[in-house]
């Protein structure tokens, strides 16, 4: 959506009265559930008073809304007079410049005067309780929001403009306020789309989860941002109270349950990526972890705990203890923080430390080979090896999980231009020269074409051992192949030998020897 103007409060004003009396209540409701289902494609205001929005329903429909006269309200769709189209397009103006839609259509539901919103404070605002209160923001957030969860059965829209309707509220705070009660407002919606999640139909729940973590995505990405302009010597009394509140969430809630929509651990380290930088806050929240960790000794099943110390342990260059605490987690549920900790020391180029970090990942990946971690290790095995290629390990591990890493290691080795350990592992997997692309193969021809002499040899004899004649066709046609890479080496004696070989060998074969007449491999 996009827009040159935004209509004043007073054009605001007049337009939802209008609204409010021309628009039957039945058509408003079909109206606003148009405007969930995202049927409104773009929202823009022109010439300062009129709202124009483009609508899909059974076509795509152009919508007028004259805030100066709204008789002059036009729709192009089939019905005479005003329609859903309009109201669909009016809540979708209210999303777009940070109203709550939900409050508008309640408003015009139960006949409540327009007040305005823009700029205007709540009376919560006004009594200074949410912002000088930080502690009951998400409190407040929930008697506000709590239910609209239950609008998501297919889509996570409804839960969007919550979150515009959150971030309004404090638009016009100190940005170091604002921030951080937008990271409430961030974690609150996500965790009203964990209780959407959680109650979706069993059976289709990987498409509910697909399709919700698209939908929060953006989300997660801006908390995340917002995380990384933190500066804990900057906050004032009242932004470190928002802080606190912020850990407390992480503090209260289950975050070892399974089945959830998020990975929470890494919002908690989003908002600690800074915040470690503070010794006195780092270390008091070491000290409450381990009290709860050794509260938690005898259950199992618990990963958080101890990943939230492994974390803070990282952080403060304790790699050792950082593994060692991870070691009591179940892998699966833990070795992506350990890739990010090998990553940072990878790029921080500690050697000593990535070796212990990848020892570590491969110990666990070689018990629970299908974690999400394995592609990620590849890929650090393989951009070590770059950076440090006088350490044979780095392919050592590369090698020792084929055939899964086969992928990863013929593209490493190719980029290294290591066309002998690349035609090897060709020749390992059976994988003949048709299998391989074009380009490639010439690439290749060009640079070495030495080593693609075993792959043709290889593919040769298994065409001839197939006892038929397509087999042997396809024999003369590859061999064909080879003679150009020979010829272009200047290695007639040796291309000769090979032939000579061929026909020996299979002097019985009567119809090879007349498939490589006819391909005048022999005359």
């Amino acid at each position: 959506m996009s827009t040159f103007f935004q209509l004043d409060d007073g054009r605001l004003r007049a337009l939802e009265s209008a609204i409010a009396s021309s628009i039957p209540l039945d058509v408003l409701e079909r109206g606003f559930d148009y405007y969930r289902r995202e049927k409104v494609l773009s929202v823009q205001v022109m010439e300062g008073f009129s709202i124009y929005g483009v609508v899909k329903g059974t076509a795509i429909y152009a919508v007028t809304l004259d805030s100066d006269d709204f008789a002059f309200s036009t729709c192009t769709c089939p019905v005479k007079g005003n329609c859903k189209h309009m109201a669909a397009v009016f809540f979708a103006y209210q999303a777009f410049i940070g109203a709550s839609p939900d409050e508008v259509y309640n408003r015009l539901l139960n006949g409540i005067p327009f007040e305005p919103s823009a700029g205007a404070k709540t009376n919560a605002e006004d009594s200074g309780l949410i912002e000088h209160h930080p502690g009951n923001w998400l409190d407040e957030m929930e008697e506000k929001h709590g239910e609209v969860w239950k609008q998501c059965r297919h889509s996570l829209h409804p839960l969007q403009s919550v979150l515009t309707s959150i971030k309004a509220a404090s638009k016009n705070w100190d940005a170091g306020l604002r921030r951080l009660h937008w990271m409430h407002g961030i974690v609150f919606v996500l965790e009203q789309a964990e209780r959407a999640y959680s109650h979706t139909d069993s059976y289709s729940r990987y498409y509910y989860e697909m399709a919700f973590a698209r939908m929060t995505e953006p989300w997660v990405n801006q908390y995340q941002e917002l995380a990384a302009e933190l500066d804990p010597a900057a906050l004032n009394a009242e932004e470190r109270a928002a802080v606190e509140s912020l850990i407390g969430v992480f503090h209260r809630r289950d975050m070892d349950r399974e089945q959830q929509l998020h990975r929470w651990e890494t919002l908690y380290f989003a908002l600690w990526a800074n915040l470690i930088a503070d010794a006195e806050w780092a270390a008091r929240e070491e000290k409450l972890l381990r009290g709860r960790l050794r509260q938690m000794k005898a259950e199992h099943g618990i990963f958080f705990l101890p990943m939230a110390l492994a974390y803070l342990a990282f952080a403060d260059d304790r790699d050792e203890d950082a593994m060692a605490l991870l070691s009591r987690t179940v892998f699966s549920r833990t070795a992506l923080l350990a890739c990010d900790c090998a990553l940072q020391r990878l790029e921080e180029r500690d050697w000593t430390k990535l070796e212990d970090w990848i020892g570590y990942l491969y110990e666990g990946l070689s018990i629970e080979r299908k974690s999400k971690a394995f592609g990620p290790f590849l890929s650090m095995c393989r951009l070590a090896d770059r950076q440090q290629p006088d350490n044979p390990r780095w392919q050592r591990y590369l090698v020792s999980f084929l055939p899964y890493s086969y992928s990863a290691l013929t593209e490493h080795w190719l980029d290294l231009r290591q066309y002998t350990k690349w035609a090897d592992l060709q020749l390992l997997f059976g994988i003949e020269p048709d299998e391989i692309d074009v380009q490639l193969m010439r690439e290749i021809g060009k640079a070495a074409p030495r080593v693609l002499y075993p792959l043709y040899h290889q593919a040769i004899d298994g065409a001839i051992r197939s006892r038929n004649r397509q087999g042997y066709k396809q024999a003369v046609k590859l061999m064909k192949r080879l003679e150009k890479l020979y010829k272009a080496e200047k290695q007639h004696e040796a291309w000769s030998r090979f032939v000579d070989g061929i026909v020996r060998k299979h002097q019985r074969l009567r119809a090879l020897q007349e498939e490589l007449w006819r391909g005048k491999i022999v005359t």
